[in-house]
C-alpha cells in the first residue's frame, strides 16, 4: 500500500468530504458567536506616576531601581494600604487584577487594573498608585527616624562620658568634637521631606470593555474549522483509503449441527431406496414346459 499522498490526492480528498469541512466550519463558527456573547465583560483602566530619588541624605543613596520599584509597587504591603481604601476589596483580589509596567527609559510606572465594573477598575488603579507613594514615604520616613534616634542615643552616650571627665583631660575635647558632628548631622537629617512622585495621569473610568469584537471571534472560529475541517476529511479518506486496500477474507463457515443430522438423515434414506445384495443378483431361468419335454424326448 503507498503511504504517501500528492498535492492533487490531499486537493480530491479534501473535495470529496467537502460537507465534513463545512459542516465542521459551521459548527465551530456557531460556537465562536456563542461564545462572544457569554464572554464576560472586562474593562482596564490606567495609572500613571512619576518616580522620584526617595533617600535620607546619610544613605547616599541618589538612583532609582524601577525594577525594584515595580515589585515594591505589588507587594503585600501595598495593597494592604490600597485594600483599606477601597470597599469589599482584598489584599488578593488585587494582586489578580493589577499589573505594573515599566516604559523603557522613563522613570515612569504604569498601573493597570482590570474588572467587571469600569468604575471600580479606574478607582483601584489609583488606589493602588497612591499607596505606593505613600508606602515609599513612609519607608523613608521610617529610615529617617531610625537615623535620627540612633543619633540621638549616641550624643547622649558621648555626653554622659564628656560630664565624667576632668576640664583638662585631653579625651573631653575629642569626644566634645564628636558630639558636635553628630548634632551636625541630626539638624541637617530632621527637616527632611520627602516626595515620591506625582501622579500626572489619574485613571478613569473606561467606556469599551476588553472584549474582542464579534467579528474577531467570527474569524477566528473561521480559521479554526477550516483547520479542524480539513484534519477531519484527510483523516476520513485515510481510513477510507486503508479500508479499501484490505484484502477480503471470507469468514470460517461453522458446521450446523441441524445441517449434519439433515445430511445424516439423506444419507439413511437413499440407502433406504436401494434393493437389497440378492435382489441385485441376475436371476436363473428357470427351465419351462416346452423344454422339460424337448429334454423327455430322445432322438432315433
Amino acid at each position: 500500500m503507498n503511504s504517501t499522498w500528492s498535492l492533487e490526492d490531499l486537493y480530491r480528498s479534501i473535495a470529496r468530504q467537502w460537507r465534513t469541512v463545512l459542516t465542521v466550519v459551521l459548527v465551530v463558527v456557531g460556537i465562536a458567536v456563542v461564545a462572544n456573547f457569554v464572554w464576560p465583560e472586562r474593562y482596564a483602566a490606567t495609572a500613571v506616576m512619576t518616580v522620584e530619588p526617595v533617600a535620607v541624605q546619610s544613605s547616599g543613596s541618589d538612583g532609582v531601581n524601577m525594577d525594584t520599584e515595580r515589585v515594591v509597587a505589588t507587594s503585600t504591603e501595598v495593597l494592604a494600604l490600597a485594600a483599606e481604601k477601597l470597599p469589599d476589596a482584598s489584599v488578593g483580589e488585587l494582586r489578580d487584577s493589577a499589573e505594573v509596567f515599566v516604559p523603557r527609559g522613563a522613570d515612569v510606572l504604569e498601573f493597570k487594573f482590570t474588572s467587571r465594573d469600569p468604575q471600580a477598575a479606574a478607582d483601584s488603579a489609583n488606589a493602588i498608585a497612591t499607596a505606593y507613594g505613600n508606602q515609599r514615604v513612609a519607608t523613608a520616613q521610617r529610615v529617617l527616624d531610625e537615623a535620627i534616634e540612633s543619633l540621638t542615643t549616641r550624643v547622649i552616650e558621648l555626653t554622659g562620658r564628656i560630664a565624667a571627665l576632668e576640664e583638662d583631660d585631653p579625651v573631653r575635647a575629642s569626644l566634645e568634637l564628636q558630639v558636635d558632628t553628630l548634632q551636625e548631622q541630626q539638624a541637617n537629617l530632621t527637616p527632611s521631606t520627602f516626595y515620591s512622585g506625582s501622579l500626572v495621569s489619574p485613571a478613569v473610568a473606561p467606556a469599551d470593555s476588553t472584549r474582542p469584537a464579534l467579528t474577531v471571534f467570527i474569524a477566528a472560529g473561521l480559521f479554526l474549522g477550516m483547520f479542524l475541517g480539513v484534519f477531519v476529511a484527510l483523516t476520513r479518506a485515510r481510513f477510507a483509503a486503508s479500508a479499501a486496500d484490505q484484502p477480503v477474507v471470507p469468514a470460517p463457515r461453522h458446521a450446523d449441527p441441524q445441517d449434519n443430522r439433515a445430511a445424516a438423515a439423506a444419507a439413511t434414506h437413499k440407502h433406504a431406496d436401494r434393493p437389497p445384495q440378492q435382489d441385485r443378483l441376475p436371476k436363473v431361468e428357470r427351465p419351462g414346459p416346452e423344454s422339460r419335454s424337448a429334454r423327455g424326448v430322445r432322438r432315433p
